[in-house]
C-alpha cells in the first residue's frame, strides 16, 4: 500500500513523467499533441494494472525470493491478460469514442501482431519500475549492511576497550598505601595522579576521540606512579618530539603499551630494568615506540598477551592500512613500534 502523502505525490509525478514522455514521442505519429495525449491516456489503465500488480505482488513474492522462472511466467501471463483487456477496451470504446476514423476494418481484439505491439507498449513502464525497485532494494540493503557493520565495529571496539587491564591501579594503590603508612609527603601528589588516571579511564575513555595531550599526560602520571612503585629497580626514559596540539586519537590506545612494558619488563626483573619511550608527530605521522628489557625468566603465557592483541585489533578496526604495528622480541629486549600515517585526518 502507498503509505503517506509523499509517496502519493511521488507516484503521481512518476505517471505524469511517463505520460508526457510517451505523448511527446507519440506526437510525431498523430495529427496533434492532444491526440497523442488521449492515445496514451487510453493505455494508462493497462499500465497501472501491470505496474502495480508487478510492484506489490510479483516482485516481493517471487523476484525477491529468487523464484525467477515463476516470476517471469507470472509476469508474461499478466502482460498477455492485460494486453488482451486493453485491446477490447480501446477497440470497443476508446477508438470509437475518440478516433472513429481509425476503425476501417472489422474489430479483431486478438490480432496477434497488434497484441504483441500492445504488450510491448505496456511493458516499458513495468521494466523501468522493476529496475528502479531492485536498485532501491539493493541500495537500502547496502545501507543496512553498512550500518550493521558499523554497529558491530563499535561494539567490538567497546568490548576491547573494556578489557584494558587495570592492574596498575591496584598496584599503585598498594604503593600509595605504603607511603601513607610512612607518612610520606609524596602521598597527596600520587593520590591526585591516581585520581586523574581513574577519571580518564572511567569518563573520558567513553569518548570516541580524546586529545593526544591528555593521553600523553596520562602516560606521564602512570610513569610517576610506577617509578614510586619500583624505585631504583627501573630506569625510565620518556622522549617527546613535535607538537601534539590539535591532534586527537581514540582513548586508551597507547596506555596498554606502557602497562605491558612495566608488567612484563620490570615486575620479574631481578636486575635493573630499563624502559625507553619515544613519541613524535612529524609531517602528520604519529610514531610511538616503547622498548623494555626482558627478565631472564619471563612469564611465558603473558608476554605480548591480551593487552597487545587488543590494541592491535583496535588499530586494525580504526586505522586499517594507515597504521603499522610491529612487535620485536629477542633475548633481552621487547620492542613495540606504532606508526599512524595521515594522523589526525582519519575521522
Amino acid at each position: 500500500m502507498i503509505k503517506n502523502s509523499k509517496q502519493i505525490v511521488g507516484h503521481v509525478l512518476f505517471w505524469l513523467i511517463i505520460m508526457i514522455s510517451f505523448a511527446v514521442s507519440e506526437w510525431g505519429y498523430r495529427e496533434s499533441l492532444m491526440d497523442a495525449i488521449i492515445f496514451e491516456l487510453l493505455f494508462l489503465p493497462a499500465r497501472l494494472i501491470a505496474v502495480y500488480v508487478n510492484w506489490f505482488l510479483f516482485i516481493p513474492k517471487y523476484l525477491y525470493k529468487s523464484k525467477f522462472l515463476r516470476y517471469f511466467i507470472s509476469l508474461l501471463l499478466l502482460l498477455i491478460v492485460v494486453g488482451i483487456g486493453h485491446r477490447y477496451f480501446v477497440l470497443l470504446w476508446g477508438y470509437p469514442t475518440f478516433f472513429p476514423e481509425w476503425i476501417t476494418t472489422p474489430i479483431k481484439p486478438l490480432n496477434i501482431p497488434r497484441l504483441v505491439q500492445t504488450i510491448l507498449i505496456i511493458v516499458s513502464p513495468v521494466a523501468f519500475t522493476t529496475g528502479f525497485k531492485l536498485f532501491m532494494n539493493w541500495y537500502y540493503s547496502r545501507q543496512e549492511a553498512e550500518q550493521l557493520k558499523q554497529e558491530k565495529k563499535e561494539a567490538e571496539l567497546k568490548f576491547l576497550k573494556s578489557q584494558t587491564n587495570p592492574h596498575f591501579l591496584f598496584n599503585s594503590l598498594n604503593s600509595i598505601y605504603g607511603l601513607a603508612l610512612d607518612k610520606s609527603n609524596k602521598t597527596p601528589e600520587l593520590i591526585l595522579k591516581l585520581s586523574n588516571i581513574l577519571s580518564y579511564t572511567l569518563y573520558e575513555s567513553n569518548s570516541k576521540l580524546v586529545e593526544l595531550e591528555k593521553e600523553i599526560e596520562l602516560i606521564e602520571n602512570i610513569i610517576d606512579l610506577e617509578k614510586e612503585r619500583f624505585g631504583k629497580r627501573v630506569d625510565i626514559s620518556f622522549n617527546r618530539e613535535g607538537s601534539f596540539r590539535n591532534y586527537r586519537l581514540p582513548p586508551l590506545i597507547l596506555i596498554p603499551l606502557v602497562e605491558n612494558a612495566f608488567k612484563h619488563g620490570v615486575k620479574d626483573e631481578v636486575n635493573k630494568g630499563k624502559i625507553l619511550i619515544k613519541v613524535s608527530i612529524i609531517d602528520n605521522t604519529l610514531r610511538f615506540c616503547i622498548e623494555n628489557t626482558v627478565p631472564e625468566k619471563p612469564e611465558e603465557s603473558n608476554v605480548g598477551g591480551l593487552g597487545l592483541k587488543n590494541v592491535s585489533r583496535r588499530l586494525d578496526l580504526i586505522y586499517g592500512d594507515k597504521k603499522s604495528f610491529i612487535i620485536n622480541e629477542d633475548n633481552d629486549t621487547f620492542k613495540v613500534e606504532l606508526t599512524i600515517n595521515d594522523f589526525g585526518n582519519e575521522f
